[in-house]
């Protein structure tokens, strides 16, 4: 799964999203279901550059999120 970064109120959160934190005053949030799937991951989200493969906003210069899971 990719992490998609949407305005607020875009998507409606779910009854078993789970917020992980904040990253730069925005709340992060996960699929309760999809974390304990991946065994509870340390997730680091990133900026890259380049067009993003899902419906996420991009930012300035096509800079888009990714995350790596640490476990």
């Amino acid at each position: 799964s990719s992490p998609v970064c949407l305005k607020q109120g875009e998507l409606p959160l779910g009854p078993h999203d789970v917020h992980l934190g904040d990253v730069a005053g925005s709340p992060f949030y996960i699929d309760s279901e999809q974390f304990e799937r991946w065994g509870r991951p340390h997730l680091t989200l990133e900026a890259s550059r380049g067009a993003t493969d899902s419906f996420s906003l991009e930012g300035l210069e096509g800079v888009h999120f990714v995350t790596e899971t640490r476990r």
